[in-house]
């Protein structure tokens, strides 16, 4: 199965608000908070791009008005375009001035997220993990355990989001783990990990990763980059995400 990927940053985004939809612009007024409301204006820009590059749309003011990404009953975003829903599976996240957005097939469900690799104390740890990712995180070398923590994390997060229940559900009902070549990266397979943590999070490739939540299977890939960690996960097995071309 095939999946698309789109990263915009703040310096991307207008300052102009022709691009969005008059039922978005309503919203937007609606967020007070500047930096809630420089998120949204963010995701929402990406997203438009991103669903523009996957049709094969133009990028101009227009076109993009017509495109809207409105959240169903669960609060996971749907695509619109001249008011009819498009067949397309998407899910958006956002980190640090930088928003990712993954487009997939409609039967597809998909999750992506996008999170700043840093420290997180013992007791988040304990308070989200599984006792096996908690094994796996002590067992890891010191020098990459917040890229271990935020990466195990992030695909709790995109796992959960493919579900449409994201955060409402315990995050220890998302069970995650590695491919074994892709453990030594995290030192779980030799006694010292030979990467640095510079190197670690300049690994800038899509590596897989398995979920299972109550038993179902779950298919990712996990990615760093900018000290920053990327998954994407789907309920189907699917391809390494292709980076779609973004305007400029």
């Amino acid at each position: 199965m095939h999946i698309d990927w789109l990263e915009q940053t703040e310096d991307d985004v207008p300052a102009h608000d022709e691009w969005l939809a008059k039922c978005e612009f309503l919203r937007m007024e609606t967020l007070r908070v500047p930096k809630r409301r420089s998120d949204w204006r963010l995701g929402r820009w990406t997203a438009k791009h991103a669903v523009a590059a996957y049709l094969g749309l133009p990028f101009s003011d227009e076109s993009l008005q017509k495109i809207e990404i409105r959240p169903d009953a669960s609060g996971a975003p749907e695509v619109y375009i001249h008011d009819e829903p498009v067949a397309l599976s998407i899910s958006l996240s956002h980190s640090a001035r930088l928003a990712m957005c993954a487009l997939g097939p409609s039967e597809v469900a998909l999750g992506c997220d996008i999170e700043l690799i840093e420290a997180r104390g013992p007791g988040f740890v304990s308070d989200y993990f599984t006792p096996e990712e908690q094994q796996m995180i002590a067992q890891a070398a010191a020098v990459d355990r917040d890229q271990l923590v935020t990466t195990l994390w992030s695909a709790k997060e995109s796992a959960l989001k493919a579900t449409r229940c994201g955060l409402r559900v315990d995050t220890r009902s998302a069970a995650i783990s590695f491919e074994d070549e892709w453990c030594t990266r995290f030192g779980l397979l030799a006694e010292h990990s030979p990467y640095s943590q510079a190197s670690l999070c300049s690994l800038d490739r899509w590596s897989p990763l398995c979920a299972h939540i109550d038993r179902q299977p779950f298919y990712g890939w996990w990615r760093c980059a900018d000290h920053l960690t990327r998954t994407v996960v789907s309920d189907v097995p699917i391809q390494a995400p292709a980076c779609l071309a973004p305007s400029r």
